[in-house]
C-alpha cells in the first residue's frame, strides 16, 4: 500500500483557502455597523453546525458539512483581520504636522555604507497630547544620521519629525504597499534621533555583535574583491543594502534577486546542510530535528528575522517534525500549517508581494513542479531497453544528468509561471529569462550557501585558515555568477518592463493561477483536467490580455 504522504493530502487547505477569502475581503470591505461581534457569534454557530452534521452520512450533510466549515473559516478570517488591525479602513486627512515621538523599533532597514539616512519600522509608544491617535501604531521612519543617535534593531528612542498619512490610491508606490502589508499607515520624515529612551535587550544585542563577527569572517581572503564579498554577504546574511546599483539591476532584471533574500531557499539549504551533517554524526532523529530547528531559529534571528526568512522556518519545522514524529506529513501539509501560522501571527502578511510570491512559488513547485518531472522522467528513458543492472559508468551518468536536467526545468518552469503575476503586479517586471537564469544560479548560490555556512562554523571554532578556503570557493562562485548575470542581463528578451491594465489583474490571475495548480493535483494531471496547460494558459492570457508596455 503507497504511503500515503506520497499523495500531498493536505485537509488544512479545507479551512486555510476559506480563512483567505475571509482576510481579502477584510483588505477590500469595512466592518459591518454592528461590529465583529455577530460574525464572531456565527462563525462559532457554524462550526458547531458542521460538527453535527459531520456525523451524517448522506452526501447532503456532507456537502452541508463542508459548506458549514468554509463559512466559518471565512467569517473567522473577515472578523480577525479587523479585531487585528481595527484602523485598517480608517482614511487620514490630516497634512503633515510636527511631531515629537518615542518609537519602539521593531526593523531597521539596510542601507548603503555611508548613507545620509537610515529607515525603519516601529510601534509609536508616546506622543504627547498633540498626536494621542498615533499611540499604538505602527510607523514608518527616515531619520539623518548626523547629528543624532543611530537606533539599534530594537529598543526605544525620542524622534522628532514630520508625520504623515502613508500614500493611497494611484499615489502609493510599491514601498508604501510593503509598508501597508506590515501595517504601516504613518511615515515619520526628516526625523533625528534624539535619544535613546531603552536599549536593546542583552539578547538583541549579542546577535548583532555575532552579526558583526560573522561578516567578518565572511570578508577574510576577498579584501581584494569587494563586489564579490558584498554578494557573498548579501547571500549570506541578506545585507542587500551593499549591492553595487549594476549588480541589483542585473539580478532583478534576470528574475534571481530572491537569493539575497534569506527566505526558502537559503534556510532550506541550510537546513538539507544540518540534516546530513547530524546523519554523519549519527545523531538520532529527533534530536537531529531538534538541534536543526535550533541552528536555524539562530540564523533567521541573525539575520534579522525578516518575514519570508520566519516563514521558510516554520514550514521547514512543521515538514521536519512530521518527519521525526512519523505523522503523515508531506511538503503540501507543512506549506499549509505554515501559512496559517503566519497569518494568525500577522494576517497583513497575505497582501505582501514577499508573502505571495514565496508561497506561490513553493506552492507551484510541490503540486506542479514535481508531477511534471515525474511524468517527463517517465516519457524520455534513453536506456529504457538497458536492464539496469548491466548499465556502466557512462549509462549512469547521462541517467543522472537527464534525471536532474529535467528536475531543474519542471521546477524552473512551474516557479515561472507562479512568478509572473506578483512580478508584475508588484514590480512591473516580465522576465522570460528568469527560467534559464534560475536554472544556473539556483545550484550555484546552493554551494555558495553551504561554502559560506562552513566558513561561518570554522570561523567560529577560530579554523581562520579554514574559513578563508570556503570563502575563496564561495567567491570564485560569486564572480562566475556576477559576469555571467551581468551580461545575461542585457540580452534582448531576457526582461521587459510592463504594466498591468487594472491593479486587479495580477492577484485575481495568480489565484485562478493556484486554483488550476490544486485542480490539476487533485485530477492527477490527467488528459480530463486538460494536463499541465491550464495554468500556461492563464500565465499567457494575463500577459497578452493584460498588460502594456509603458
Amino acid at each position: 500500500m503507497p504511503s500515503p504522504a506520497r499523495h500531498h493530502r493536505a485537509p488544512l487547505l479545507w479551512l486555510l483557502l476559506p480563512f483567505l477569502g475571509g482576510l481579502v475581503g477584510a483588505w477590500h470591505w469595512s466592518l459591518p455597523a454592528a461590529g465583529a461581534g455577530p460574525l464572531v457569534a456565527a462563525a462559532g454557530a457554524l462550526a458547531l453546525a458542521a460538527g453535527f452534521l459531520a456525523r451524517g452520512r448522506s452526501r447532503l450533510a456532507l456537502a452541508a458539512w463542508g459548506g458549514g466549515l468554509a463559512c466559518s473559516a471565512g467569517l473567522t478570517g473577515f472578523a480577525y483581520l479587523h479585531l487585528r488591525h481595527p484602523r485598517l479602513h480608517e482614511g487620514d486627512l490630516r497634512p503633515p504636522r510636527d511631531a515629537t515621538l518615542v518609537v519602539e523599533v521593531r526593523q531597521r532597514f539596510a542601507v548603503r555604507p555611508g548613507a545620509r539616512s537610515l529607515a525603519g519600522t516601529g510601534v509609536v509608544v508616546a506622543a504627547g497630547r498633540a498626536h494621542p491617535d498615533l499611540v499604538g501604531q505602527r510607523i514608518a521612519f527616515s531619520a539623518l544620521r548626523r547629528g543624532g543617535v543611530v537606533p539599534a534593531r530594537s529598543g526605544r528612542y525620542v524622534m522628532r519629525g514630520v508625520a504623515e498619512p502613508l500614500a493611497r490610491g494611484a499615489d502609493r508606490t510599491g514601498f508604501d504597499d510593503y509598508l501597508a502589508s506590515l501595517g504601516v499607515r504613518q511615515r515619520l520624515t526628516r526625523a533625528r534621533v534624539v535619544r535613546e529612551v531603552a536599549p536593546p535587550a542583552a539578547w538583541a544585542r549579542l546577535s548583532e555583535q555575532v552579526a558583526g563577527h560573522c561578516a567578518r569572517i565572511l570578508q577574510r581572503g576577498l579584501e581584494h574583491r569587494p563586489a564579490a564579498a558584498s554578494v557573498y554577504r548579501a547571500m549570506l546574511l541578506g545585507e542587500r543594502a551593499e549591492l553595487t546599483p549594476e549588480q541589483e539591476r542585473a539580478f532583478m532584471r534576470s528574475g534571481t534577486f530572491h537569493v539575497f533574500s534569506i527566505s526558502g531557499l537559503h534556510v532550506g539549504v541550510i537546513a538539507l546542510a544540518l540534516q546530513q551533517l547530524f546523519r554523519l554524526l549519527r545523531v538520532p532523529p529527533r534530536r537531529a530535528v531538534a538541534g536543526c530547528l535550533l541552528l536555524l531559529g539562530g540564523y533567521v534571528h541573525l539575520t534579522g528575522a525578516s518575514p519570508p526568512a520566519v516563514r521558510a522556518l516554520l514550514m521547514v519545522a512543521f515538514l521536519l517534525a512530521a518527519r521525526a514524529f512519523r505523522l503523515p506529513g508531506n511538503a503540501l501539509a507543512a506549506l499549509a500549517a505554515s501559512a496559517l501560522a503566519c497569518l494568525l501571527l500577522d494576517p497583513l502578511q497575505l497582501f505582501g508581494a514577499g508573502f505571495q510570491m514565496s508561497y506561490a512559488v513553493v506552492t507551484a513547485l510541490i503540486v506542479m513542479g514535481a508531477p511534471l518531472a515525474e511524468r517527463w522522467n517517465l516519457a524520455w528513458q534513453p536506456y529504457g531497453w538497458l536492464p539496469r543492472p548491466d548499465w556502466r559508468w557512462r549509462h549512469h551518468l547521462v541517467d543522472w544528468t537527464r534525471r536532474r536536467l529535467l528536475a531543474g526545468l519542471a521546477a524552473g518552469g512551474a516557479a515561472f509561471l507562479a512568478s509572473t503575476p506578483p512580478g508584475i503586479g508588484n514590480f512591473g517586471l516580465l522576465s522570460p529569462g528568469s527560467l534559464l537564469a534560475n536554472l544556473c544560479i539556483v545550484p550555484l548560490s546552493s554551494l555558495a550557501i553551504i561554502a559560506g555556512l562552513l566558513s561561518l562554523f570554522a570561523g567560529l571554532a577560530g579554523a581562520e585558515a579554514l574559513s578563508t578556503v570556503f570563502n575563496a570557493a564561495a567567491g570564485l562562485l560569486i564572480v562566475t555568477m556576477d559576469a555571467a548575470l551581468r551580461a545575461y542581463a542585457e540580452w534582448p528578451g531576457v526582461c521587459f518592463d510592463v504594466r498591468a491594465r487594472a491593479a486587479w489583474l495580477p492577484e485575481a490571475a495568480l489565484a485562478l493561477l493556484l486554483a488550476t495548480m490544486l485542480a490539476g493535483r487533485g485530477l492527477g494531471w490527467t488528459r480530463r483536467g486538460g494536463g499541465f496547460w491550464p495554468p500556461v494558459a492563464v500565465v499567457v492570457l494575463l500577459v497578452a490580455l493584460g498588460t502594456t508596455r509603458p
